[in-house]
Parts: structure tokens; sequence; C-alpha cells
């Protein structure tokens, strides 16, 4: 984001302002200031031996292909929901049974059952999860997420209309090393997650997938017709250092009505989740003046993607944030792209920085006079103000339902998660309202000290500013936000990441996809001559990537 002046408000710093003081129109003033520079390319495919010297066919015409095959686009999507019954071998030996399940437009779940436990994953629209042989369940983050997900929407909705679940696209090779020559077709997401599809150039059919991210390769072999469908009957699926499991299918169910609580993680025990929240947006109050008296670094990385899910550019900006009295921060510019700004670059700025501190500094009584006769004004007046734009959390209360709560681990602390979701039959009467009941997502809470350690949210359906004429923006933006404990108790942001599309006013559509990363935080003091320290000493290491 490129600004004339080094003064900011934060973008993150706390739930309370999450919730409280973010509002839509902020947000989308705030996107549309977001301004991307410098390239970046994917690597090309290595494991493809040959590309014929014609042009690839688009994924659009590969998947319709693959459709027809299969049993043509309008009988697969009058499929609503599928349950199928596998046996598992390995090594030809039987191991034990399987049942998959799948529901759209991105619902997924498999339960694996041995001689020692079962295994189950599933994956609905607000969040994945896993519980091993251990007994002991894991809601998946950051890209194993992020590739669950996507893996469900392709799995789920067969494909069909798979752009307006935010899927992007590309053919990326022809591929002759596999059984059969094939056609690599990569889907991804803004968000960063990659799949990788190979498609028969002679029979049409899926031959394979592979997941990086979770190392896992999948092959498909054994195509018979199931009710009209072609579905493959041995599936080997094989992950990093360990032997292949295969799956033959017994049976396959169609349109049995499966519920969406079938997805849902299993709740571990009865928590009081309204409670809890009212607690952490009170504790989180207490804390509000303390985050103010630090100063951090934060590496901001800004992406521009095109409709193919290509990285067309990629901005890396290191930011050193100092906090203001009263509220606001001054950002200073360490380095772009990894290179470290010149010396006459940072002298100008060091200048600038100095005279709006001193600014600042001269009107500082002035702007607390005013906000204390705007207090006076508002006095008796917060109920009117919460029955209007801020989303806050008594809004979530009142909009939202909570399911499946639970206790896990994240980051090496005790968790309470929980997804949440539009309350049924709920009528929004407030801009807020209106927001929430849109979204969808999950949030795990420290149950000790009553904070939010990690947040997930998506808009599940489009928002429309104006009736649209504003802005509308599209389904599946999303935000992800996390803080980390510091050695004095005090919780601080560690993590964002911003997937945004919207259409402004009559212009052409406005997208951001962002991840800030904060670390390196110290106490500061707020004096003029503080703003030109060096880096603050680092006594908080760099949050990992997603």
């Amino acid at each position: 984001m490129k600004t004339n002046s080094p003064f900011r408000r934060q973008k993150f710093t706390t739930l309370n302002q999450l919730m409280r003081s973010h509002r839509l129109t902020l947000f989308v003033i705030a996107v549309l200031l977001v301004t991307f520079t410098s390239s970046a390319q994917l690597s090309a495919q290595k494991k493809s031996t040959a590309v014929r010297s014609q042009k690839l066919p688009s994924p659009e015409k590969i998947i319709g292909d693959y459709l027809k095959a299969i049993g043509g686009k309008k009988r697969l999507a009058a499929i609503a929901d599928a349950t199928y019954e596998w046996k598992i071998q390995l090594k030809d030996q039987l191991m034990g049974s399987a049942e998959t399940q799948e529901k759209a437009p991105a619902a997924t779940r498999t339960k694996m059952t041995f001689g020692n436990g079962e295994i189950n994953s599933a994956v609905s629209s607000r969040s994945a999860w896993t519980r091993g042989l251990d007994g002991n369940l894991r809601t998946l983050t950051d890209a194993e997420a992020g590739s669950a997900k996507l893996q469900a929407a392709l799995d789920a909705s067969r494909f069909i209309d798979y752009k307006k679940l935010n899927v992007l696209a590309r053919t990326v090779a022809f591929d002759e090393t596999v059984t059969e020559p094939a056609y690599v077709v990569e889907f991804s997401t803004r968000a960063g997650a990659r799949l990788r599809y190979w498609f028969s150039a002679s029979s049409k059919l899926l031959l394979k997938t592979v997941d990086e991210t979770r190392g896992t390769t999948v092959s498909f072999t054994d195509y018979r017709a199931e009710s009209g469908v072609l579905e493959p009957h041995r599936v080997e699926i094989a992950t990093n250092s360990k032997d292949a499991l295969t799956l033959l299918l017994q049976s396959a169910r169609y349109n049995a009505g499966l519920s969406d609580a079938l997805f849902d993680p299993p709740s571990s025990e009865a928590l009081d989740i309204p409670t809890l929240l009212k607690e952490v947006e009170a504790n989180q109050k207490e804390l509000d003046e303390r985050v103010s008296n630090y100063a951090f670094t934060e590496k901001r990385t800004e992406h521009k993607i095109d409709d193919k899910g290509i990285v067309k550019e990629e901005k890396v900006t290191v930011y050193e944030i100092y906090p203001m009295p009263g509220g606001g921060a001054i950002l200073k510019i360490i380095s772009e792209n990894g290179v470290p700004i010149s010396a006459e670059r940072a002298a100008k700025q060091d200048k600038k920085i100095a005279e709006d501190v001193a600014k600042y500094e001269a009107e500082r009584q002035k702007r607390e006079q005013k906000k204390k006769e705007e207090a006076e004004k508002n006095k008796g007046q917060e109920k009117k103000k919460e029955a209007g734009d801020d989303v806050s959390v008594a809004v979530f209360l009142r909009a939202c339902e909570f399911v499946s709560p639970r206790r896990e681990r994240l980051r090496d602390r005790e968790a309470v998660v929980f997804d949440f979701r539009p309350r049924a039959g709920f009528q929004p009467k407030t801009t807020a309202e209106s927001i929430v009941t849109k979204l969808t997502g999950v949030i795990w809470i420290d149950p000790v000290d009553k904070e939010v350690i990690r947040l997930e949210a998506k808009l599940a359906q489009g928002y429309k500013v104006g009736g649209g004429l504003v802005a509308s923006i599209r389904p599946g933006s999303a935000f992800a936000f996390e803080q980390t404990r510091m050695a004095d108790g005090v919780w601080l942001p560690r993590y964002a990441q911003i997937n945004f599309a919207a259409k402004i006013l009559l212009f052409k559509g406005i997208e951001a996809n962002e991840t800030h990363e904060f670390s390196d935080y110290r106490r500061f003091n707020a004096e003029a001559s503080d703003y030109k320290l060096g880096a603050p000493a680092t006594n908080n290491p760099v949050p990992p990537k997603p």
C-alpha cells in the first residue's frame, strides 16, 4: 500500500479491533489502495519429458471432455451427494475397509477402518479436520487446509462450474511418463493452494492427482459404470516414504440426502461458547492499551494473480512500525524485494517522519480535547452505536451458530476450537448483521488467557454495498488472522492473510492477495526522537508462512 505519509492506522492489531472497528466500507477502501510491482513466476513442470509443439488445450476443453467421458455434465450435475464403500489392501493383503462421502458443492468425508482403529477426515465449507488412530482431533490450517479444501471442492463438485467455487485452472504440460499420454492441469486458489491432475489424452479419464503439500499421489484405474457414471474401481494412494494403499470399490450410492452435519468436526465436550466469547471481549478491552506500547517489524507480501492462477507479480516490503500516542502508527520502509532502501531514500524518509511527528505532537492537545468532547457527546449512546455498523461479539452471538466445540492444540498451546455459520432463519436488521450472516469460518481461543489464537472467515455469499452500485464483494473473499503470546502475557498479531475480490462502482474488479507477518516486538516509548531508531531488537521469531 503506497502513501505519501508515514502515518497509518494499523490494519491488524486485536480481535476487538477486527470485530468492532473494522467496518466493511473501510475494508473496501483499504483494498482499493493495494498496488503491485515486481514479478515472480511459478516453476514449470519438472516431470514432463515431452511437450507438444502445438498449443496445449485449455483446461475448460480438457474438463469438458472428461465430463463427457464419465457420463455427461447433465447427469453429473444431478448428483447432489455420493457414498462409496471400499476394501483396503496393502501389498495385496486385506487391511480394512473405507467409506468416502461427497456432497456438492465442496464437502467430503473419509473413514478408514483398520484392525487397530479408525482414521477419519472431512472438509466442510468452514473447516478441514482429521482424527488419527490415536484419537486426537486436529483442525487443519495454512497450506495443509488449503490443499484439503481445494481437493474437496473439485471432488464434490465433480469439476462442474469449478470457477464459481473460486478455483483457477491452467494446462501446464503434456506428459508421456505416466501409463498413457496425459494433459496436466493445475488447479489453484488465490490463497496459494495448488493441486495437479493428469487427464488421459485418449480416454479423457482422470489418471492421477498429485498434492505436493501433503506429499500424496493418487492413481485411478479400472473405470466401470455405476448408475450410468464411470467410476474408478481401483484407487492407489501413495504418500511420502510409505507403501501405497489400494482401495477397491465395492458399491456406490447417489443422492441419499446426506446431512451437512455429517461433515462437521466431532464435538469433544459441551462448551459454553457464548460465555467464552463474552469473556474474550471483556479481556481484550483491558489489553488494547498495552498493545499500543510495542514497536514491531512487518513483512508484507503482495501478489498479483491472473485468472489461470499464475503469479504475475510479487512485491515484498519490510517495514518498521512505531505506535503513535492516541492511535495510529509510523511506517518506516526498510527494504523492498529483499533489497534495503538506499541511504538517500532513508534520509528523506527520516526527515519526513520527523516533520510529521513534530506536527502530530503540536496538534496533540487539540486532538485530545476533541476526543473528550466527542466522548461526552456520545455518552450513554453505546447501545445505539452497536445497532449500526460495528461487527461486535454481540452481533456474532445474535447472528451466528457455533458448531462442533472441541479442544485441540495449536502452536503448542491448548485451544478451544469451534466453527461458526449464519443462524438459520435470522433476519439481519443492521449493516453489521448483514455482513455476519454471510460469513463462515473457524476460531481457536486460548481457554486460559481468553484470547483468540487464530481466526479464519470467508464470505459464503457475495455482499453488495448500495445494492451493488457502490461495491460488490465476491463470495469466497476471505481472511485469516493469528496472534502470539509475548513473555509478559500480552497477545500481539503474528500473521494475517487477505484474499479479496470486489467490483467497485462501474470500474474493473479489484483484488488483493496479501500476507502480513509481524515479528520483532519490543516495548516502545513514543517520543519524537525514538522514531529514528534502528530495527527493533528481536524477541519474537518470524512466524512461518501458511
